[in-house]
């Protein structure tokens, strides 16, 4: 980890029990709600390829991380026409986990909404060695251990989901990282790939260092689908050949503040 990733960790440790929401969907600008709009669009698009891809009797689980208002729960269920069973949210904030649930006037099965955060939510509690897969912009530097700071499973750990969408996860990269291994490591023997998985990633905090970061995220990613025996392709690369529209960009927001990217995991053939 270098010096400034530290630092920047150090600052996240600080306020990591501030568990006041911050997301208020009332501030966003016209710019970001439809920078926002168009991701999920891509979440559905690419959660329906993996599922047609996987040929499964049961429709296909999804994991997502959202805020109080529900917009990606909404955009999946009322315009991407799935069922709120098959869709699973992690919240570190108690008040938005009320909002998302049925219970609290949300979409969602209660059990669906787990107070946690990505990792803690997917992590299973065996330790996983990954071999050349580090969590800091230096990826391949050293080897990584993952496992869970309870030593217990996530409320999700061994539930098998077809895409994941974090999305305002910060611009961290040993966290995104992270969450990534969380979801895609799941036990130390080989894992077998049942088709596709979609994943999608949000940077926050404008365009600095964004390019490093998104090599830094992808060559991590690339480690982690060799693991599984797959291959990895970059989405918006070729946007039409998923049904997503070709219009769609990887920088919007707000001033331009947000960074989201869709990345595949294709079994090898």
């Amino acid at each position: 980890m270098t010096k400034a990733e530290r630092a920047e960790l150090q600052g996240l440790l600080k306020v990591r029990d501030n568990f006041e929401e911050q997301y208020d969907p009332k501030t966003f600008t016209k710019e970001h709600l439809e920078f926002k709009a168009m991701h999920n669009d891509a979440f559905i698009q690419l959660s329906k390829y993996c599922e047609d891809a996987r040929k499964q009797s049961e429709p296909v689980k999804v994991f997502f991380l959202d805020g109080p208002d529900g917009g990606t729960a909404s955009a999946l269920i009322q315009k991407g026409g799935f069922d709120p069973d098959q869709c699973f949210v992690a919240n570190r904030h108690e008040s938005s986990c009320d909002s998302l649930r049925i219970s609290g006037g949300g979409l969602l099965p209660d059990e669906n909404v787990v107070l946690a955060t990505a990792s803690e939510a997917l992590t299973i509690s065996e330790p996983i060695f990954v071999d050349g897969l580090s969590g800091s912009s230096a990826v391949g530097e050293c080897d990584a251990n993952i496992a869970p700071l309870t030593g217990e499973d996530g409320a999700f750990s061994r539930v098998d989901f077809a895409a994941y969408y974090f999305d305002g996860c910060g611009g961290f990269v040993p966290h995104i990282v992270g969450m990534l291994s969380a979801a895609l490591l799941r036990r130390n023997s080989d894992d077998v790939a049942s088709g596709p998985i979609a994943v999608g990633y949000s940077l926050l905090g404008g365009n600095k260092d964004v390019v490093g970061k998104e090599l830094a995220i992808s060559r991590a990613l690339t480690i982690i689908a060799q693991r599984r025996g797959m291959r990895m392709v970059h989405v918006l690369d070729d946007p039409s050949r998923y049904e997503i529209s070709p219009d769609i960009q990887k920088i919007g927001g707000s001033n331009d503040g947000t960074f989201t990217t869709w990345l595949l995991l294709q079994p090898e053939d």
